[in-house]
């Protein structure tokens, strides 16, 4: 009987241990590695091998359902956070999959207003991580690689809502093709200033776009790099000042 309740209550322990286990490496910005892998994934390994060629508006839902999923978890603990992510995060894959089912002009145009939403929220929840107080490691570097990338998703949201709101806005060498594919590409050349020239922006709208997104992303990585590089001295700085004071703490006296 005693063997029976210690057995139990060791297997209690073992319980109570994973999940603080589980729980301190999510907390511990082991999620932003986890996001920024989901991520890179989702948007460049899986279509490269062919996924969704069949149908690539599937893929692409099911894909920013699955990253929708990571981006709120990001904000576990944080009740207030997660609650406004989760509601964001809820309404947004419901549009899209209610366009999925019933395609129209003003589904889609809510389905991109809804996306770009979720998206900013997310990125704010990783900004939070990555610049909270502590000390600069791979994790956060990490976490702002995923805000890059992200905002590249977010812009082309934002291009293929002007494309739909103001047809002939952008044009294409390749002829008139509007696949979520095409808006990625745009974007992520747009948001490195590659600019390879087969899309261009002709109307004044996209334009805006356009350049709105090549200084994005090239602000965002020059306050980036000045912000960790700060942060970092100043973490050395404590911890530098910390040792230097216990050296001079005098060692107390053993005698009476």
């Amino acid at each position: 009987m005693g063997s029976g309740n210690q057995t139990r209550r060791a297997r209690g322990a073992v319980r109570v241990q994973a999940r603080r286990v589980i729980k301190e490496s999510w907390e511990s910005q082991a999620n932003l590695s986890v996001f920024l892998a989901l991520t890179v994934l989702v948007t460049f390994v899986l279509p490269v091998l062919g996924f969704g060629r069949d149908d690539l508006k599937l893929y692409a839902d099911v894909a920013y359902s699955l990253m929708l999923i990571s981006g709120v978890a990001l904000a576990w603990g944080q009740t207030t956070l997660i609650v406004i992510a989760g509601l964001v995060g809820l309404l947004s894959v419901a549009v899209r999959w209610m366009n999925f089912f019933s395609p129209t002009t003003i589904d889609q145009v809510w389905a991109d207003l809804s996306s770009i939403a979720a998206i900013l929220v997310i990125g704010f929840i990783l900004l939070l991580q990555v610049f909270r107080p502590g000390r600069v490691g791979h994790t956060r570097i990490q976490g702002a690689i995923a805000v890059y990338l992200i905002f590249g998703a977010a812009w082309a949201h934002a291009f293929h809502l002007i494309a739909t709101l103001q047809p002939g806005s952008f044009n294409n060498a390749l002829g008139p093709h509007s696949d979520v594919s095409e808006w990625i590409y745009y974007s992520y050349t747009t948001l490195s200033t590659l600019g390879y020239g087969d899309i261009t922006a002709v109307r004044p709208p996209a334009r805006l776009l356009s350049v709105g997104e090549a200084l994005t992303g090239q602000l965002y990585l020059a306050v980036l790099i000045a912000r960790l590089v700060a942060m970092d001295v100043v973490d050395w700085q404590e911890s530098h000042h910390d040792s230097s004071a216990d050296s001079l703490q005098p060692e107390g006296n053993t005698g009476a």
